[in-house]
């Protein structure tokens, strides 16, 4: 199995064992219009890698692991998504620590809320860097 697929299964399997988040919908894979029936959903995703050289024989790959979470709301949605973070973060710093080689950390945090009235739904995206180290031409 390729390291990022066992990285966001690691990830999906640490939030979703969470008592917080007991009940949550785990997405696999995320389309832009989640079923309001579905929230409060999350899933977690490497939509892209970065690789450069870092000697004669190894390569550096610092992938971006993004942890989306959405939810239904009316009062009090953006501090919902404030805690709903600082619970994602304290959960998902640890595996990537046990799955990287080096620099791991919390890139970006954007809060977004949509919809008006009884309907407004909150949309968190989190940006980590985990970064692991492969011999060149060796990308697993």
């Amino acid at each position: 199995m390729h390291p990022r697929s066992v990285l966001r299964k690691a990830l999906r399997d640490a939030v979703s064992a969470a008592p917080e988040f007991s009940g949550v919908t785990v997405l696999k894979a995320w389309v832009n219009n989640v079923d309001p029936k579905a929230l409060p959903a999350f899933g977690v995703f490497t939509p892209r890698e970065l690789s450069r050289k870092s000697d004669a024989t190894q390569v550096l790959r610092a992938t971006d692991v993004v942890v989306q979470y959405r939810c239904e709301g009316i009062e009090d949605l953006e501090d919902n998504l404030d805690d709903v973070s600082a619970l994602i973060e304290a959960l998902v710093l640890p595996v990537l620590a046990d799955h990287g080689e080096g620099d791991h950390q919390l890139e970006s945090t954007d809060i977004d809320m949509s919809g008006e009235g009884s309907r407004r739904i909150g949309k968190l995206n989190m940006t980590f860097r985990a970064v692991r180290f492969t011999p060149e031409g060796l990308p697993a």
